[in-house]
């Protein structure tokens, strides 16, 4: 069955979700025949702890600043040949 073609404007439900239960328990079969495992691993539940205190966070904002800046430095002899504002 081709869902990509089903009639679903026809405004039976039940009988939508019928088919898709069909495709599913033949897609299902159809897994299990080749040794695919097609079951969702159980979710592991990990506490989480608190996240220590990074150096980062202690810095100043002057401090962290001059971090990104040094970072992230561009080219100063470069600039914009035109800017453009866009007003609404």
């Amino acid at each position: 069955m081709n869902l990509a073609k089903a009639d679903f404007s026809s405004g039976d439900a039940k009988g939508n979700v019928e088919r898709l239960r069909a495709e599913n328990a033949r897609l299902i079969a159809l897994l299990e025949t080749h040794g695919i495992d097609w079951r969702a691993a159980a979710p592991s539940v990990v506490a989480r702890e608190p996240a220590p205190e990074t150096e980062l966070s202690r810095l100043s904002t002057e401090d962290k600043v001059a971090l990104f800046r040094r970072l992230f430095r561009g080219r100063t002899d470069v600039y914009a040949a035109r800017r453009s504002v866009h007003q609404r």
